[in-house]
């Protein structure tokens, strides 16, 4: 029986199709897809649901009309089956105006004449459950939320003498495929690895494991510094692997007051650190503008360009900064 694996392959593939979509490159891009009059290109737009020969001929001239494109990669998935295979990934899509766009994109492959081509292509934008839907649905990081916001744990442990707290978030890149993939003992072992990982962690730089649900913890430090150290540290730790799997951690992390009560200080900081999270891909970091400013000055962390976002629940936008080093 053939099983699927992950694909080094498909990855190397789709990162040269975005490199020939920012390039302008439409020629190549069509030779990387399939020659079938069965092609179907959906995108974010209600009108682009694209079957058969005319599609190439589309997605031609978008690729003309986006020149000046820049896509980032973001949570990568690559599984190949036989001649089959699939990609889901999360880029974002920085325009020639500078504007950034959080995508989604979901790939179905197959080999024609000893090539992997694109069968399927589709393109999605984020929208929030509320926004699309009308109803609140929970994630695995909400969940983790809100059983602490009910809980309403006294971060004062963890706390400096000033009564400020950093929080961090973290969780795995794709847990619920990994699940799949690995099968629950499997899984359940992964889960057991990642846990002592975090604690570890924690007890190295001072951190207090407030809760965990699944692949979800909240940590608390005194210092921003310690907080840093301390998800950097099982980042690199979970990116060795588990039995030859890689591992991606994401997290976000927010600073403000420790003071346990109901009203929106104890509130907002952990709302604060938790959306930062959600907005992390595998593998990255994302320190708030306050955690940012308290750890710049040590000269001992290397933080990328800001970026500015809208996090869910909360008013105006946001400037978070991925951590590097």
């Amino acid at each position: 029986m053939v099983e699927a694996v992950a694909s080094e392959e498909l990855r190397a593939f789709i990162l040269r199709l975005y490199r020939f979509f920012e390039a302008g490159d439409a020629d190549s891009m069509r030779g990387m897809t399939t020659e079938s009059p069965h092609v179907v290109i959906i995108g974010s737009d209600p009108d682009e649901w694209w079957v058969g020969p005319q599609t190439l001929e589309l997605l031609g001239k978008q690729v003309k009309e986006l020149s000046g494109l820049v896509i980032t990669p973001g949570r990568l998935v690559t599984q190949a089956m036989g001649s089959f295979g699939w990609v889901a990934d999360d880029p974002v899509l920085t325009m020639s105006s500078g504007v950034q766009v959080k995508s989604r994109m979901s790939f179905v492959l197959g080999i024609e004449r000893g090539q992997w081509r694109v069968l399927h292509w589709h393109t999605s934008i984020g929208n929030s459950n509320m926004d699309a839907l009308g109803v609140q649905l929970t994630t695995s990081l909400d969940l983790l939320e809100q059983s602490i916001e009910a809980e309403l744990p006294d971060l004062r442990p963890a706390s400096a003498p000033d009564g400020t707290v950093t929080i961090a978030f973290t969780d795995i890149e794709a847990s619920s495929a990994m699940m799949e993939r690995l099968g629950d003992t499997m899984f359940l072992n992964l889960l057991a690895w990642h846990d002592r990982i975090v604690r570890e962690a924690a007890a190295s730089f001072r951190g207090y494991v407030v809760k965990s649900q699944g692949d979800g913890y909240m940590l608390a430090f005194p210092s921003a510094a310690e907080g840093l150290r301390c998800v950097m540290s099982i980042r690199d730790r979970s990116a060795q692997g588990f039995e030859g799997k890689p591992v991606r951690v994401r997290a976000g992390l927010h600073s403000g007051e420790a003071i346990r009560r109901e009203g929106d200080f104890f509130g907002r900081t952990v709302v604060m650190a938790a959306r930062i999270c959600s907005m992390a891909r595998g593998g990255e970091i994302l320190a708030s503008d306050l955690v940012h400013a308290l750890a710049r000055g040590l000269g001992t962390f290397q933080f990328g360009e800001k970026r500015r976002v809208t996090l869910r629940g909360l008013d105006g936008s946001h400037e978070v900064y991925p951590v590097l080093a």
